[in-house]
């Protein structure tokens, strides 16, 4: 009798660790969230927490959706290449979609849409600013226009880029700071911006905004959508998950 008790009970016993390990397999892991400071799209603050025009929409959905996630701060290029090479279970919050990234990436419906982007250039540039179209502007030989590697400027400007060919002076890694100082060194004339963070780039900088010309074209559309950008180990369930969250 005491044998069958004693087997009894090991029988339980195995049943409720097997059920534990089960749980502890099927748990879903915490998705890593990246994210770089770029106001006001995605500002963190000393406890951790990201906000934001992107990040506030992104995290909303997750957790709507029930998805644990960790936020990441991580520079775009190493974003980009993370997802693109599938090295992480993970997503970039507030990518443009374009073709070349639709080949590696799992994108959700779009979080935000942009105002129409413009262009930051030093005060005085008359150059720039007797331009009222962006095909106008590439095709001007005497400026030169100030681009971040391997990044997107959306559908409209991307595709001008490659259709009129301007003069450009590219960078691999740089901050807004630095990007002013090439304006104001005059190594190269004007970059693109949204209009939401045009100001912010300049004042955060420690620059006035008076040291610059902001200014908007009549040919670029609407501003562009911006996703959640995930791997391919982010299952396609996941994204179904965000996409319902999204429509919330």
């Amino acid at each position: 009798m005491k044998h069958t008790y004693f087997l009894h009970q090991l029988f339980v016993v195995f049943t409720l660790l097997f059920a534990a390990g089960s749980n502890l397999a099927l748990a879903e892991p915490p998705l890593q969230l990246f994210y770089f400071e770029r106001i006001p799209y995605s500002v963190s603050d000393s406890r951790g927490n990201v906000s934001g025009l992107v990040a506030s929409p992104a995290a909303n959905a997750l957790k709507k959706a029930g998805i644990q996630f960790q936020w990441k701060k991580m520079p775009f290029k190493r974003q980009l290449e993370t997802i693109k090479y599938n090295k992480k279970r993970a997503c970039g919050i507030g990518w443009f979609k374009n073709p070349e990234r639709e080949k590696f990436t799992r994108f959700t419906n779009a979080i935000y849409q942009d105002k129409p982007s413009i262009t930051i250039s030093k005060k005085g540039n008359h150059i720039v600013s007797q331009h009222n179209d962006i095909v106008s502007l590439f095709k001007d030989r005497s400026i030169k226009l100030l681009i971040k590697d391997g990044f997107s400027y959306g559908a409209y400007i991307d595709e001008q880029i490659q259709k009129q060919s301007p003069e450009t002076v590219a960078v691999v890694s740089s901050t807004n700071v630095q990007m002013l100082q090439t304006l104001l060194a005059g190594r190269a004339d004007y970059f693109f911006a949204s209009k939401e963070e045009a100001e912010h780039i300049i004042t955060e900088a420690g620059y006035s905004v008076s040291q610059f010309h902001l200014q908007e074209y009549d040919d670029i559309p609407l501003g562009n959508r911006r996703y959640i950008g995930c791997s391919q180990q982010v299952e396609p369930e996941l994204i179904d998950r965000i996409n319902q969250a999204l429509k919330q």
